[in-house]
Parts: C-alpha cells; sequence; structure tokens
C-alpha cells in the first residue's frame, strides 16, 4: 500500500495536490485547537479547505469508476450481475423495503389510532355517567343543596363502587350553590377540586383537557336544580392502570407531555422533540404498569411502535383553546396482535381475503424463485459461452489454430461457438494453404532464378549483326523459349520456342528442349573449339528435336519452335520454321516473312522440314516473336494481332533494337489496359550491320 501511494504521488499531479489539501486540512485542525479560546481559525479558510476536497473527491470517485469499469466490470458475467442487481434485485428491494416500512408504519398508527379510540370510549362513558348521575338528581325535587350533595355523593358511590377498577383515579367534583364537595370513587376526599373556566358557561362540556401540567379526561355538566345551579364534574386522570386498560390486548402504552423551551442552550440529558421554530421538552412520562409486548406467533412477527397526538384543551385558559403544548401517546405492539384486533371487528369471514392474500404471496415467491433460477441458468450459458468465446481468441491470437470449442448447440451463442470451430477450422485449413502457398513461391522463385540464368545473360557478338532478345513471363516461370548459341567465330544461332501450356510443366519442357539443342549443336565440344553444327542443316537438327520430344513428352505436348543460323562470313541466314508464328524481315520499305520449315514441333513422330535463307544486308532488321505478343485481346475481346505490331515496328524501325522491343511491349500494355499479361512474350531482335 505505502509503495502504491508513493507511485501515486510521484506520477499523478492530483495525488500530490490531495496530500497537500489534507496536510492543509490538519493544519487547520490543530490551528483551530489552539486559537478555540479567541474564537478559531476564519471560516474563509474552511471554506478553501472543502472547495479542495470536493475537488479532489470528485476527481479520484471518477478515478473509482473508470477502475470499477475496466478492472471489475471487465468479465461479462460481473456486468450481467451488476445489471441485474440494478434492473431486477435494487428495484424489487427497495419496493419490499417501502412495503414493510409502510407495513410498519401503518401498523404503528393503526396501534395509536386504537389506544386514541379506547380514550374516547372510556371519556364517551364518563359522560354519559355524568349525564345519568344529573338526571337523577334533577328529579329528586330536594330543595336543599346538602341534602342534595349528600344524595348525589351517596349515588356515586353506592352505584359506581363495583365499577372503581374502570375508572382507575376517577375524581367527582360537585358544585352547587356556594357548596362543593370533590371525592373518589372509595369515598376518599379529592386533594384538589376541579375549578371551571372563565370560558365555561352553563354548557355541557366532554373532552381531554390539560389542567396544571395534567391529562384528564373530563366531563361537565351544568344545569338549574330546585337546590340552586348545579354543576357535575367528572375527572379522569391519565395513570397507568388507565393506561393498562387502553392497552389491554395492544401492548405497553405510554403518555408523554411537553412545555415550549425558550430560545438557548439546550440542556444534557433532557428529550426535545424539535418544531419548524418551536422547540418542546418532554416534561412527564406516564406509561403502563402492567402490559408487555406480545409473544410473537410467527418467524416475521415483529414488533412495531406507533406514535399519535392527542390535542387536550387548555383548562386554564380564559378562553376555549387547544393547549400550546402537545401531548403524544406511543404504543408498542406486534404485527399479529394488530391484524387479530383489525379482523376480529370484521366477522367469521374476514380471514379469507387474508388467506387470499398469503396464497397469492407464496404463488409470487414461487414465481420469483423460479424466475431467479432460470436467469442464474440463462447469465450462467451467456456468461459460460462468452468466456469460452474469449479463451478460444486468446488461444488463437497465440498461433493455437487447432483449438476447439466443441459447444453443443441449443442456442444462438452456442451455435456462434459451433461457427467459431467451423471459422478455426477454415483458417487453420487456409494458413496451411499460405504456408503451402508460400513454399510453392518460394519454389517458383528459385525456378524464375535458374530459368533467368538458361537464358543468355550477353547476346554474342558476331561481326555483321547486333542481336537481342527478351522474355516476359505471364506467370512466375515462363515456357517460351529463346537463346543465342555462338559457334564458332564467324557463325551464330537464333532460338525461338514456344512450348504449349504455361506454368511449371512448360518451363520444365522449356530445359529439356535448350538441354537437347545444346547437346546437339556442341556435341561434347565447348563453344568455339569447332563446329559440331557443320554436317547438320537447320532442317535436320529441328527433326531431330522433334523425334526427341515426342519420344519423351506426353502426346499433348509440343512446341512451336524457329532455329536460324548466321554466317557473318557469308552475311547468309539459314533458317527452319517450325509452327512458329513467322518471323519479320525489314528490307527497306519491304517486309518478307521467313515461313520455310514444317509443322510444330515434338506433335507427329515423322514431320520433313525444310530449310530456308536470306540474305542479310546492313539495315535489315529480323523480328521472330511468339504469339504472346499478337494474341492479347483488350477489353471488347479484340486482339492485338500481326498487323499492329508491324505497325508499331516500322514506327520505330531507326531506333536500336532494345528501344523498339519496350516500344512494342509498352503498345501491348496499353492495348490491354491491364499491367498483368495474358500469355508469355518473347521476341527475339537482329539488327544486320556492317
Amino acid at each position: 500500500m505505502l509503495e502504491f501511494l508513493r507511485l501515486e504521488y510521484r506520477q499523478h499531479r492530483m495525488a500530490r495536490f490531495t496530500a497537500w489539501v489534507l496536510a492543509y486540512g490538519a493544519a487547520l485542525r490543530i490551528a483551530a485547537w489552539l486559537t478555540r479560546a479567541s474564537g478559531g481559525v476564519p471560516g474563509v479558510l474552511w471554506f478553501f479547505f472543502w472547495i479542495c476536497t470536493f475537488a479532489s473527491g470528485f476527481y479520484y470517485l471518477g478515478r473509482l469508476f473508470g477502475y470499477v469499469r475496466s478492472r471489475v466490470l471487465w468479465r461479462l458475467r460481473r456486468r450481467l450481475v451488476v445489471a441485474y442487481v440494478f434492473i431486477a434485485f435494487v428495484p424489487i428491494l427497495l419496493i419490499l423495503s417501502l412495503a414493510v416500512l409502510e407495513d410498519f408504519i401503518l401498523n404503528g398508527q393503526v396501534a395509536a389510532y386504537l389506544v386514541v379510540l379506547r380514550l374516547r370510549d372510556h371519556f364517551d362513558e364518563i359522560e354519559q355517567v355524568n349525564r345519568v348521575v344529573f338526571h337523577e338528581a334533577r328529579s329528586t325535587g330536594e330543595t336543599s343543596p346538602q341534602a342534595m350533595l349528600r344524595g348525589i355523593q351517596k349515588f356515586y358511590l353506592t352505584e359506581l363502587v363495583d365499577h372503581a377498577s374502570s375508572y382507575p383515579g376517577l375524581v367527582i367534583t360537585l358544585h352547587l350553590g356556594g357548596a362543593t364537595r370533590s371525592f373518589h370513587l372509595d369515598g376518599q376526599p379529592a386533594d384538589r377540586p376541579v375549578t371551571l373556566p372563565s370560558w365555561l358557561k352553563n354548557e355541557e362540556f366532554a373532552g381531554m383537557v390539560m389542567d396544571n401540567g395534567q391529562l384528564a379526561l373530563r366531563s361537565v355538566e351544568q344545569a338549574p336544580t330546585p337546590a340552586g345551579e348545579l354543576t357535575l364534574v367528572l375527572s379522569q386522570p391519565f395513570t397507568p392502570e388507565l393506561l393498562d386498560m387502553v392497552g389491554e390486548g395492544i401492548g405497553p402504552v405510554g403518555v408523554a407531555t411537553t412545555k415550549r423551551v425558550p430560545e438557548g442552550p439546550l440542556e444534557d440529558g433532557k428529550v426535545y422533540i424539535k418544531n419548524p421554530g418551536v422547540t418542546f421538552t418532554v416534561t412527564n412520562v406516564i406509561n403502563s404498569k402492567s402490559l408487555h409486548v406480545p409473544e410473537p406467533v410467527f418467524l416475521f412477527d415483529f414488533v412495531v411502535h406507533g406514535a399519535s397526538t392527542l390535542d387536550p384543551i387548555y383548562w386554564g385558559g380564559k378562553q376555549e383553546g387547544k393547549a400550546a403544548e402537545p401531548a403524544f401517546v406511543y404504543v408498542t405492539s406486534r404485527l399479529s396482535t394488530l391484524s387479530n384486533h383489525l379482523l376480529a371487528t370484521l366477522g367469521e369471514y374476514s380471514r379469507v381475503p387474508v388467506l387470499v392474500f398469503r396464497t397469492v404471496l407464496v404463488i409470487f415467491l414461487l414465481i420469483e424463485g423460479a424466475a431467479l433460477i432460470i436467469g442464474v441458468r440463462l447469465t450462467r450459458s451467456i456468461t459460460g459461452t462468452v468466456d469460452k468465446l474469449y479463451g478460444a481468441t486468446e488461444r488463437i491470437k497465440a498461433g493455437d489454430f487447432s483449438f476447439r470449442l466443441q459447444i453443443p448447440r441449443h442456442d444462438q451463442l452456442s451455435a456462434l461457438g459451433e461457427a467459431f470451430d467451423t471459422m478455426t477450422a477454415s483458417v487453420e485449413r487456409l494458413l496451411k494453404e499460405s504456408q503451402e502457398r508460400m513454399k510453392l513461391q518460394s519454389e517458383l522463385d528459385i525456378a524464375r532464378e535458374v530459368q533467368n540464368q538458361l537464358f543468355p545473360q550477353v547476346a554474342p557478338q558476331v561481326p555483321g549483326l547486333e542481336l537481342y532478345g527478351v522474355c516476359k513471363a505471364a506467370r512466375s516461370v515462363s515456357g517460351d523459349y529463346y537463346d543465342f548459341l555462338k559457334l564458332d567465330e564467324h557463325r551464330v544461332g537464333l532460338v525461338l520456342g514456344d512450348v504449349s501450356g504455361k506454368g511449371i510443366s512448360a518451363a520444365l519442357l522449356m530445359a529439356g528442349i535448350q538441354s537437347a539443342l545444346r547437346a546437339q549443336l556442341y556435341n561434347g565440344f565447348a563453344a568455339g573449339e569447332r563446329s559440331a553444327l557443320a554436317p547438320l542443316s537447320t532442317a535436320q537438327v529441328v527433326d531431330r528435336l522433334n523425334r526427341q520430344i515426342y519420344e519423351n513428352t506426353p502426346l499433348e505436348k509440343y512446341v512451336t519452335f524457329f532455329f536460324a543460323v548466321y554466317d557473318a562470313r557469308t552475311r547468309q541466314l539459314s533458317y527452319t520454321n517450325g509452327g512458329q508464328l513467322a518471323p519479320m524481315l525489314f528490307r527497306g520499305n519491304k517486309i518478307e516473312r521467313l515461313r520455310v520449315g514444317g509443322t510444330v514441333v515434338g506433335l507427329f513422330p515423322s514431320v520433313t522440314y525444310q530449310e530456308g535463307t536470306v540474305q542479310l544486308e546492313p539495315g535489315d532488321l529480323l523480328m521472330a516473336f511468339t504469339d504472346g505478343i499478337t494474341e492479347p485481346e483488350n477489353i471488347y475481346g479484340e486482339e492485338f494481332g500481326e498487323s499492329r505490331v508491324l505497325e508499331v515496328t516500322q514506327r520505330a524501325l531507326g531506333a536500336s533494337p532494345e528501344i523498339l522491343a519496350e516500344e512494342i511491349y509498352r503498345s501491348v500494355n496499353e492495348w490491354t489496359g491491364s499491367p498483368e499479361l495474358q500469355d508469355d512474350m518473347t521476341m527475339v531482335l537482329a539488327q544486320a550491320v556492317k
């Protein structure tokens, strides 16, 4: 942790700011303690501290959110769990909490309501008793005040003595004429008779009053009698016994009275009730004496608390009005007790809705449990498949294309796993094919280099003749063949061939033709040692080559072949054309085609080839080429053709053979409109010079 804090302090400017803010806060705290006698630290310094603290807090709250999002919530399972918590669990929890809270509050208020209702019933009884006694007193016809007072007292003591337990602490006050009597139901005199307030005139009164800081249920009856103006006052003070009566079957009951607290410091050890603008302190608390919280009936039979305000009439005021200081009644009970009280008043079939509610609750819980199980299983299925897919991608990233998920196809995600396996297999196959292709390409590159070595690297120097040859392969290797063979100091052989087909097989056959041809011409001697061609004509060489190719190659393989020998001493060119496009001899404004020879080489076993001769004069140009130059097509399917070859050549006759060849190749490429060759293009040029 210390190392983490050290790195945090060094790497983040906000961390250093926060550290200084904390140090500043600690200094303010110390300064406030040292200067507490003189007023403490100015508030503006604390304001600045809290502003900086909130800025640091928001910064690290954002950092925490980013960490949770990037680290804790990286896995899909955790994201789904958090989503389910906020979407499903949290709302349900809040609803249940709200329902439980509402149930507690409602039941607590029901308990308080039941107690207040019993209190009202009790002073209703007192009022009825007072009316009955008052009626009896008026019906006696007694004219003596003392006699009437004795009669009324006797009536109370004889008729209500058996019910004294129902009226604990009841104070009876009689006013008749100028005489006053105050006593309890047991005959004992009361400590203080109840006096009437000035606002209570000749009228009936029943209610809850606050008299000298004491709560009481009070009933007053006033009317004239033959003995004078009679006033009967029944006052039932709040006592533990009375609270036992009103809380019976519910739970412990308490009553608290208050008084207004003047502005100023509050005293320790006292209970205060704060309302907007007013503060009250509890002055007197009366609790039931023998009541206890009912025992729980079931596991969730919780204790509830209820409270209600009592609005007593202020008895000692100059006019009728509620007391300025409120009184409170509070009750403690249980859910089952309150439910029984409510249902007991609704009749025999009142529990049917409760039973229906409980049944629906059980069904709801079963559905919720099933939904939870299904949700967990679906989550495990989704996240499990995603985890496997993520692990598989990591394996693939590491280069293990043989890894397979092998997930049974049950849903769309598992089908995705199956598709992933298929894709991986395809990638593995393509990778192997790519490797094979790269290997083949490497071999083709080697073959191309080998083939390039078979072509003449430098044209031989022969008096009176300038030679140039070029071959452009459509693929890596070519099936076309050209060669210059130095026979002696005065003679050179010119070769141009086009093997049927393309690619490796054509290139191999081309290499075999070169070997066979050189073997015939040199016959074991190096070039220039002696003429191996002296007894042979070009027709004989081509004939031998025809038999050799026919006997050693498949039937569908053949070669179009042009072979010529130039003798510098006589400036004569002897040639044999074996099925090749007739070379063009440009001589001034005339063009001569070298057609003498025979059919293609290697297709038939016995073919007669002929030899032709031409005399080359200075300025003559011999151009031999394969069909790869004349047959390329444009986008409309039209071939380049010999006529265009002839036209391009005539335009560039004055140029060197190299430039002429490049011009022809450029024209063909422009015609096709593509840099890719449609066929091998090979050309041999011989320029006669002085």
